[in-house]
């Protein structure tokens, strides 16, 4: 081998050794916005924000992308979005989440079900697409009525919205 690819593969072995020690790694928050963005968004939305700050810088360099279909804002935020609702199944390769049945408050007659599909991880409002479907109790049986396209616009619209302020706060940092 020659001299020159020795010296290049010792500095990039002693460079690797530095990141993976943390010695070239994130700073501190020293004004508490990773604090703000735990309490604004929940843990899951935090985690992984955190993890895409934690990316080594020479990921990038190997070619490997740092943006994978699980680390995405959109799926996260879908998933923090509808955790008052007990989940039926998430599945982040096909980008679908499903919640069982809800009934909210006193209102025993009627109930709710979601299916979130996240279709990429660009914040545009063909990423995301929401459908809520209702039943209603007559006394014997739940039956079908319409659906709620209204309903299922605003789950949207607030999954978006979050998603972009956290994409941006991301940036920010």
């Amino acid at each position: 081998m020659s001299t020159n690819l020795i010296t290049i593969l010792k500095i990039t072995l002693f460079s690797l050794f530095l990141v993976n020690c943390g010695i070239l790694g994130q700073a501190d928050d020293p004004l508490n916005e990773d604090q703000d963005l735990r309490s604004k968004h929940g843990d899951q939305v935090f985690n992984t924000i955190k993890k895409s700050r934690e990316n080594s810088p020479l990921s990038n360099l190997f070619g490997e992308t740092s943006t994978k279909f699980e680390e995405n804002i959109i799926w996260n935020v879908a998933l923090e979005k509808i955790s008052f609702m007990p989940i039926q199944s998430s599945d982040q390769q096909s980008g679908v989440i499903t919640t069982e049945w809800f009934q909210a408050g006193d209102d025993l007659n009627n109930r709710i079900k979601l299916v979130v599909y996240v279709k990429g991880a660009v914040i545009e409002v063909t990423s995301v697409e929401v459908k809520v479907f209702k039943e209603v109790f007559d006394g014997d049986k739940w039956n079908t009525a319409k659906q709620n396209s209204e309903l299922a616009l605003k789950i949207k619209k607030s999954i978006l919205d979050s998603a972009q302020e956290l994409y941006i706060a991301n940036e920010m940092s």
